[in-house]
């Protein structure tokens, strides 16, 4: 029985698990758009994290920060729409990466989100377009935050 996209945001866990490479839009046509303000790595009621990306934060640890801000961007879609199933596609997402001087991965930051995505809704309808947008700081001190765009039906 293949799981719906609610089940599959239940079961996964908080580890962090990436491909080394993901598959992404390089634009995205849509109707019926929803958007999403931006989340940051908030988890029972605590941040993931907080600093700068690249000092007093990890590539790993904020990879697991952009993950969280993606669940939390669901579960926002869940708690409006009361469920995942009225996402027809993830067609943008941007992501904010509180860097420290001189760091330059903020793509790689950008794939905790990503994946998560792909994870929910399969590659075909969780692939997206995407920025990842280095930044001096986020609210509450948050090293990421990210905001959605999805098609709805």
């Amino acid at each position: 029985m293949t799981m719906t996209p609610d089940e599959i945001l239940e079961s996964i866990s908080l580890k962090v698990s990436y491909p080394l490479a993901i598959t992404l839009k390089p634009l995205a046509k849509i109707e019926n758009p929803f958007y999403l303000s931006g989340q940051v790595a908030m988890r029972e009621g605590a941040l993931v994290a907080t600093g700068l990306v690249g000092d007093q934060v990890s590539l790993e640890v904020a990879q697991e920060c952009g993950r969280q801000c993606a669940i939390n961007l669901l579960n926002a879609v869940k708690l409006e729409l009361g469920t995942l199933k009225s996402i027809k596609q993830v067609a943008r997402i941007a992501v904010y990466v509180a860097s420290a001087d001189g760091f330059t991965d903020q793509h790689l930051v950008a794939h905790g989100a990503s994946q998560l995505f792909i994870e929910v809704f399969g590659l075909e309808m969780g692939s997206h377009a995407r920025t990842a947008i280095g930044v001096k700081s986020l609210p509450l001190n948050s090293p990421v935050e990210v905001d959605a765009i999805f098609q709805i039906q």
